[in-house]
């Protein structure tokens, strides 16, 4: 696939098929994944992937637990929408426009693919140690886009989202990620349907309003 058009499909996918990724495509988006970059080399990011029975598992309690409305814990705090400054608060606000325009003002959709953890096939999970400097996380988002980028390379289609990792402790008990590592990233992998849900791609600013060239 030609670079642009793996840059121009790679969009958030929150409804995926049945059909298994194959261990040896997981391992070979890993290790593309590792050809990103990494202050002086450290290589701090980890990686678990959960499929098969511990993916099933995780998927049953994360479901009971948001049923119950359960608070999200992530390791990396939320933080209120105001905080992103006037600009992001607006393209959050023009985002949600569209998905009530896209649906019809109806977002169900969107819920209960969060709920079912959109069905994916493989999750992915990227970790830093607890000590590393916070710079390590600049290195994480690095490797979490490359390893969506090589994804969608070989036609897999993915989506980042905090839900994903909004309860860690789910995730250490069933993947076995250690207390002393940060939970940071969470990343379904999966081959997408033909839902609608697919479909919606979120706006992007206009180059010249993120672009500032000095001469």
């Amino acid at each position: 696939m030609e670079f642009q058009e793996v840059i121009k499909k790679r969009v958030g996918i929150r409804s995926f098929t049945d059909q298994q990724i194959s261990e040896e495509d997981i391992c070979a988006i890993v290790k593309d994944a590792q050809r990103s970059p990494s202050w002086a080399n450290a290589q701090a990011t980890k990686v678990y992937v959960a499929v098969g029975e511990t993916l099933k598992k995780i998927k049953a309690e994360h479901f009971e637990r948001v049923g119950k409305a359960e608070k999200g814990n992530s390791d990396i705090p939320t933080a209120p929408r105001q905080t992103w400054g006037e600009k992001s608060l607006q393209n959050q606000d023009q985002l949600m426009k569209d998905w009530g325009t896209f649906f019809s003002g109806d977002l169900k959709p969107f819920i209960t693919s969060q709920k079912v953890l959109y069905n994916a096939s493989a999750m992915i999970y990227l970790t830093v140690p607890r000590t590393a400097p916070q710079w390590a996380l600049i290195d994480l988002g690095a490797f979490g886009q490359t390893l969506m980028l090589a994804a969608q390379d070989r036609g897999i289609g993915s989506t980042p989202a905090h839900e994903i990792v909004k309860f860690p402790d789910e995730v250490r008990k069933y993947v076995g990620i250690p207390d002393d590592e940060i939970v940071a990233m969470g990343i379904a992998l999966g081959y997408p349907t033909d839902e609608k849900i697919n479909q919606f791609v979120s706006q992007r600013m206009p180059v010249e309003d993120v672009l500032t060239l000095k001469k």
